[in-house]
């Protein structure tokens, strides 16, 4: 069963408190806190937490946050990938230009944020990778979070780098996600 680290929580928590600001970060916490007692109230960044109830709460976040709109999954994504390479975990590891590299590193990526699933890179051509996510639940938090946090963290690394581009995607009602990207 996958789970989802703590480290998407806190950089979630950073993205909101950024953008909305601390005091309703902690009210929306406070009130999730009490609805939710069995869910951890103290989240590290190695916490391992149920993915249905933090489905849920990403499902809450975009309600109160961002009006519902489904697409907050792929902005909240963008920022994420940005902030990610900017100031987070990954400031330093990518020069600029080498997003060939960044989304082969994608696996990685994945497996620091959750425990099952998978996201696989696959080289399409000499400009063109394949990325697919498998195991995950059916749920936008992983389509659009996950390809607006690619689009994001590519950003950083080429102004010039185009969204990736959906083939199959839970969006669709297909089972799985699988976008390409230029790199």
């Amino acid at each position: 069963m996958l789970t989802v680290k703590g480290i998407g929580h806190v950089a979630r928590q950073a993205l909101v408190v950024e953008e909305f600001g601390e005091a309703r970060w902690n009210a929306f916490m406070a009130d999730w806190n009490r609805r939710h007692p069995d869910f951890p109230q103290h989240i590290l960044p190695i916490s391992k937490l149920p993915v249905e109830p933090y489905l849920q709460m990403q499902d809450e976040v975009v309600k109160e946050f961002y009006g519902g709109d489904p697409m907050a999954y792929w902005h909240i994504g963008i920022k994420s990938g940005h902030r990610a390479l900017t100031v987070g975990q990954l400031k330093g590891l990518f020069k600029p230009d080498e997003t060939r590299r960044f989304v082969m590193f994608g696996p990685h990526i994945w497996r620091a944020y959750f425990d099952g699933g998978e996201l696989t890179t696959t080289p399409r051509g000499t400009n063109e990778l394949e990325i697919e996510i498998t195991g995950s639940p059916p749920h936008l938090y992983f389509e659009y979070g996950i390809m607006g946090f690619l689009q994001g963290a590519m950003q950083v690394l080429n102004p010039k780098s185009e969204p990736p581009k959906r083939i199959k995607g839970f969006s669709k009602g297909d089972a799985s996600i699988l976008y390409t990207v230029k790199v």
